[in-house]
């Protein structure tokens, strides 16, 4: 008996349940609408490009002396300040050189003082030239004295009748010695001249070669203080390429440009190289500033007379790395590269764009890594939106399905007005509503429908 009770009692329970259910509609998941709200705010439309991060500049070291490398002080990633030591080297090549310019210099001041030295004897030669004239003008002053005084008694016949032959022909004889004894110092004078031209020669020659070899002296001396090879900036290293016990060749003096020994990256500044695509370039053009457009006649100066399209020359742009995904460090356009690159593997041609990094939180990005830009080439500020999804069509009509409430005894779950609109730009998460067609309103607060209800859903259609 009891176990009939039970089963009665469990009937009438499924019963009462079943008449239940029958009495409630159900409407699945998928059948049913979805809301949004109508609000006002700040639309932008992006356009994204990707980049590594570069350094301000990159310095390849490479030593002006050679030798075997004995000590490197620095590893990958060491910040070193300008004139720190990076490396040092074995300076006894350098030493060797070094003491052969310096023998070589010796010897070229040596010939230079031998050839200095001629100089002044030649000098000396011409004043010692120079006084023995002097004394020849002054003894045959008397001779020619006498010669004037005894020739002008001479007759057609050679005869005087004051001095005798012997008197005549003594006196011709020191007057011709004279003249031949002054023009032999002349000649002794000029030849003095002569020798010392030479000897001055010699000097501007010993001088050349002197200057030659001091100037090799002092590069010699360079190069072994280049033994030890000190950084020419403040900068991190990012490679090194040697280690203890190697051999480097001399950037000056080998052909093939000597042996690199590090890179140094100035990172004062950084900067990301994006590839924008092409069908981007323009956009990204008009929101450029105009120190960084390309430098192609006219271009620079079109965009300046263009006031409107100046005011949304800011250039700035966010950037995000995947190193810090929670944040976003600021940017301007530095640079807008003129010259497309093919993309490797397709034919989609791409433009790089130097951004600068101005965050400042900028040292937190490695260098190297992947950075993603965001241009803003299109905004709203402080505009009505709708959800992206709220815009539908009904009839060639674009426009959004406003919640209203149900017409009564109509049945309906939802009630729901289709406002026509038009339509600004669009972010994908909102869309612009720049006005409404017609009579009715649309304003902040109104919930509208980003799903439609079956029903309607296959109305629309």
């Amino acid at each position: 008996m009891k176990k009939w009770i039970i089963l009665l009692a469990a009937v009438g329970l499924v019963v009462v349940i079943w008449y239940f259910a029958r009495q409630q509609s159900f409407t699945p998941d998928w059948a049913k609408a979805k809301f949004g709200e109508v609000t006002r705010g700040d639309i932008k439309v992006p356009i994204t490009a990707s980049g590594l991060i570069h350094a301000n500049l990159v310095v390849e070291i490479k030593p002006e002396a050679s030798g075997e490398v004995t000590q490197v002080h620095v590893v990958e990633g060491t910040f070193v300040k300008a004139g720190q030591t990076l490396v040092e080297l074995d300076p006894q090549d350098e030493e060797r050189l070094r003491d052969r310019a310096q023998a070589e210099f010796d010897r070229a001041e040596a010939m230079l003082t031998q050839a200095q030295v001629a100089v002044e004897r030649a000098q000396v030669n011409i004043e010692i030239a120079q006084a023995r004239l002097e004394e020849i003008n002054a003894q045959g002053a008397i001779a020619e004295y006498e010669w004037d005084k005894i020739k002008n008694t001479i007759d057609e016949k050679g005869r005087s009748s004051l001095y005798s032959d012997q008197q005549i022909h003594d006196s011709r004889y020191r007057y011709n010695l004279f003249l031949a004894q002054r023009k032999s110092a002349a000649i002794a004078i000029r030849s003095a001249e002569l020798s010392k031209l030479d000897a001055e020669t010699v000097v501007l020659s010993q001088e050349a070669m002197r200057n030659s070899v001091e100037k090799a002296l002092e590069d010699a001396e360079e190069r072994l203080r280049e033994t030890t090879v000190l950084a020419p900036s403040d900068a991190i290293v990012t490679d090194v390429s040697i280690k203890a016990g190697m051999l480097v060749q001399s950037g000056t003096q080998s052909i093939m440009g000597g042996t690199q020994l590090m890179k140094l990256a100035d990172v004062s500044k950084k900067k990301v190289i994006a590839r924008l695509d092409e069908a981007d370039y323009g956009r990204v053009l008009d929101i450029s500033p105009i120190d960084s457009l390309p430098d192609m006649p006219k271009l620079r100066e079109t965009a300046a007379e263009d006031a409107q399209q100046m005011e949304q020359r800011g250039g700035i742009v966010r950037i995000t790395v995947d190193a810090f995904p929670e944040e976003t460090f600021e940017g301007r356009i530095e640079r807008v590269e003129p010259q497309g690159k093919l993309n490797p593997g397709s034919s989609i041609i791409q433009f790089d764009v130097h951004v600068e990094i101005t965050d400042p939180q900028r040292h937190l990005l490695p260098l190297g890594a992947q950075a993603q830009v965001e241009f803003t080439v299109e905004s709203a500020l402080d505009t009505l939106r709708v959800p992206a999804e709220a815009v539908k069509t009904l009839e060639d009509q674009r426009g959004v399905y406003v919640k209203t409430n149900p017409s009564p005894g109509s049945g309906d779950d939802y009630g729901k007005k289709f406002i026509p609109c038009r339509f600004g730009i669009s972010d994908g998460e909102f869309t612009q509503v720049i006005a409404v067609v017609g009579d009715d309103e649309l304003k902040e607060g109104d919930k509208v429908y980003t799903k439609l209800p079956r029903d309607v859903d296959e109305l629309e259609n």
